[in-house]
């Protein structure tokens, strides 16, 4: 009996049980140009907290649609897939969305971002309720 409990123990102490404790910082998106519909976001989830948690979804103000999107390069051609499934974020980790990786594509803006402009960005969350970012834009290259 006294292995049983022992063993109980060891196995309880070893899961991720907790609760996340999220930081978002550096968001940033891309300038756009006229006729340009599209851009990109970029930010750093940090999941302080010692329970995982889960990015499920991106919502961008009307008319624009947010989506979680990743790059990856084959044989010199880049491609980009959606993220359906949404992003883990593991505990007492940083997760980095950037260029040429993990990322934040908006589709349908209804005109051009000037850098100096901020937009809106809500993250929802597995477990965490959902975070309301102010994503200022910046230049290419950034």
């Amino acid at each position: 009996m006294r292995r049983f409990l022992l063993a109980t123990l060891l196995l309880a102490s070893c899961s991720k049980s907790g609760a996340p404790d999220l930081q978002i910082s550096d968001a940033w998106a891309r300038e756009t140009v006229a006729g340009q519909t599209a851009t990109a976001a970029y930010m750093t989830i940090d999941n302080r907290g010692p329970g995982d948690e889960r990015l499920t979804g991106v919502q961008a103000a009307a008319p624009a649609k947010a989506m979680l999107h990743a790059s990856e390069s084959s044989g010199g051609v880049s491609r980009m897939r959606e993220m359906g499934a949404g992003l883990a974020l593991p505990s007492r980790t940083a997760m980095q969305l950037k260029h040429g990786s993990t990322h934040v594509m908006i589709t349908g803006l209804a005109g051009p971002l000037r850098e100096g402009d901020t937009m809106k960005l809500r993250l929802t969350f597995d477990k965490s309720a959902p975070r309301d970012v102010d994503v200022p834009v910046g230049a290419r290259g950034r």
